[in-house]
């Protein structure tokens, strides 16, 4: 009798959340955004960033989108964040869930925040649960960049769009049609 209950109890904290990321990292992927794990991680974020953003209520309700990914959690979410309308549009003044990622007993939720007359913030939020407790933020890293760091990556990243699309746009002008 003793060995299953240890096992048991071994087991317990990896049931507690799916080994999974939103949006998705890998293609087999069994855990679902609605499940109760990751709606509860989505909603102690929120709640932790309208706890610290001394604006975050003081024009209604927070806005908040979820990437499209995230879209299966929006029922439950409503319930959990009353003080929140959930829009499904990305608008300036709106709390963005941009990604969680999901590692049994800890997740990490990346924000992107509105900060009042700063431009938006970057925020990944890490959290820690263990069985039959609510989640509970450990950390949080605020990135910062300046305007020559956006700068850079910006120009960067438009750069490696245009090799993309010209590398793709070569491929397939390559091939013959099949017809």
């Amino acid at each position: 009798m003793r060995y299953p209950l240890c096992i048991f109890c071994l087991l317990l904290p990896a049931a507690c959340a799916p080994e999974a990321g939103w949006p998705q990292e890998t293609p087999l992927q069994i855990a679902s955004p609605a499940e109760a794990t990751v709606t509860s991680a989505i909603a102690t974020a929120v709640d932790w960033w309208i706890a610290r953003e001394p604006t975050a209520l003081s024009a209604g309700p927070v806005l908040v989108y979820l990437t499209p990914s995230l879209d299966p959690a929006k029922a439950s979410l409503a319930k959990l964040l009353p003080a929140c309308d959930l829009v499904d549009t990305d608008e300036g003044s709106a709390l963005a869930v941009r990604a969680v990622r999901m590692h049994h007993s800890s997740a990490q939720i990346d924000l992107d925040a509105p900060r009042p007359s700063r431009g938006r913030q970057l925020i990944t939020v890490d959290m820690q649960k263990f069985a039959l407790t609510p989640w509970k933020v450990t950390g949080a890293n605020w990135w910062r960049f300046n305007n020559k760091q956006l700068d850079r990556i910006t120009s960067e990243a438009v750069a490696a769009s245009k090799e993309t699309a010209a590398a793709e746009s070569s491929t397939a002008t390559a091939q013959p049609d099949a017809e």
